[in-house]
């Protein structure tokens, strides 16, 4: 039904459009002599070849003197009617590939199969918002064919007929703004209300556990969790600091959820609180490590502090869950387990925030360094911290390191991966 109905808009669109394509010719005739279509193989439906056509715009590798206009306009395109008449294109649908390009960016892989599932067509939301590599293009074309309907279809014409109208880089940049507001605003919305929602939870009942569970055991992890504890308890100042910056990808959305953040921090506290308790341990008032840790976050800017919690978050997972692999089945295993489910919903968080950062090459390149270097450090620290408690346990510290390291480099391909649609 759908190729019927492609078929004979098709028509109707070589009939409407015949002065338009007559006048490109003359024009391309007579101001710039050659060949008047540019004909190119590229990749159709289940990657089977086909020849497309569009108006010459370039001539010995740049623009001819009408081929600017018909390329910022999108009418050098309009010969790919016959595309949609021979039934190699449709209207809308992902960008039509060469095999050089699939090749370059290594797109055959099996995963990708469902790109190749339809044919490629003249406008859709990778055309739309073309321009910022390979990743993004990848990305909106399997977003278009997991959200296609006829409402896309009528938004992507109209948007396609509005940039032919207005030129190519105006409504490109606008749609692109529109989008990072979107995203921002109703991604840290929906932060703010899981922040909310996890706030009513019941608290979980921490009990006493001593029994089978030796003292040459326990005490160790009592230490632990009571170091852990100090850190999840001092949170608060990045709240504060948060209302007193104006750098990209915070809005008030993003303050109220790091605010919220940090009280769902808080309240990990007090359940650590209770597991020291519960083990018969004492709380601490201070640790060097956790010294360590607030001094150098005093030195930082917002940025490093929002990494410095990303960090520590990887430690936290890691932590807890090993921790809780050791120890009795009771009510600390199932609190510290409660916090580690947490604590990865927090890692995804604060991935989020820099994913809409890290906008170039240079950032990328400096967070990744950076990074790598916070993460190193914070887990020797741990691992210095902490031997007694993975000795008691019987953890290798190289499992230990080994597990954080997966974690670290797990997150660091979260943030760098494209994060759009």
């Amino acid at each position: 039904m759908k190729r019927i109905l492609e078929f004979s808009l098709a028509l109707i669109a070589l009939f409407v459009f015949s002065p338009v394509l007559f006048g490109i010719f003359l024009l391309i005739s007579i101001l710039d002599p050659g060949p008047i279509f540019f004909l190119q193989e590229r990749l159709g439906i289940g990657k089977k070849l086909f020849r497309i056509w569009k108006f010459r715009t370039i001539k010995d590798g740049a623009p001819t003197r009408i081929g600017s206009f018909l390329r910022s306009t999108g009418l050098d395109e309009l010969p790919q009617i016959w595309n949609i008449v021979k039934g190699d294109m449709s209207i809308i649908g992902p960008r039509p590939l060469t095999e050089q390009d699939v090749f370059r960016l290594g797109w055959g892989e099996e995963g990708l199969r469902r790109r190749w599932s339809v044919r490629p067509g003249i406008t859709g939301l990778s055309q739309l918002y073309s321009g910022r590599g390979s990743k993004y293009s990848l990305c909106f074309d399997l977003s278009y064919l997991k959200r296609r309907s006829f409402i896309l279809d009528l938004k992507i014409v109209s948007l396609t007929l509005v940039m032919n109208l207005f030129g190519k880089k105006r409504i490109r940049n606008l749609l692109w703004s529109l989008l990072q507001k979107r995203d921002r605003g109703s991604y840290w919305g929906n932060w703010v209300k899981h922040f909310r929602k996890n706030a009513d939870r019941p608290y979980p009942i921490v009990q006493e556990q001593v029994i089978g569970f030796i003292p040459q055991k326990r005490l160790p992890v009592a230490k632990s969790l009571a170091i852990f504890q100090l850190g999840e308890a001092g949170e608060g100042r990045i709240a504060k600091d948060i209302d007193h910056v104006n750098i990209y990808g915070v809005d008030p959305n993003y303050r109220e959820a790091l605010k919220l953040f940090v009280k769902e921090e808080g309240r990990h506290a007090r359940i650590l609180g209770d597991c020291v308790r519960a083990l018969r341990g004492e709380l601490i008032q201070n640790n060097w490590t956790e010294k360590l840790f607030h001094f150098g976050r005093r030195l930082l800017g917002t940025r490093l502090k929002l990494m410095v919690l990303l960090v520590a978050e990887v430690i936290g997972i890691c932590f807890y869950k090993k921790i809780a692999e050791k120890i009795p089945f009771g009510s600390v295993k199932n609190a510290l387990l409660h916090i580690a489910e947490d604590e990865e919903k927090h890692l995804i968080f604060h991935c989020t925030f820099f994913k809409i950062r890290l906008k170039n090459p240079i950032t990328r390149f400096l967070f990744k360094i950076i990074w790598r270097f916070l993460s190193f450090a914070a887990c020797i620290s741990v691992l210095m911290d902490h031997r007694k408690t993975f000795k008691a346990l019987e953890i290798p510290i190289k499992d230990c390191y080994l597990q954080f390291k997966n974690i670290s480099r797990n997150t660091e391909r979260k943030i760098l991966q494209t994060f759009f649609v």
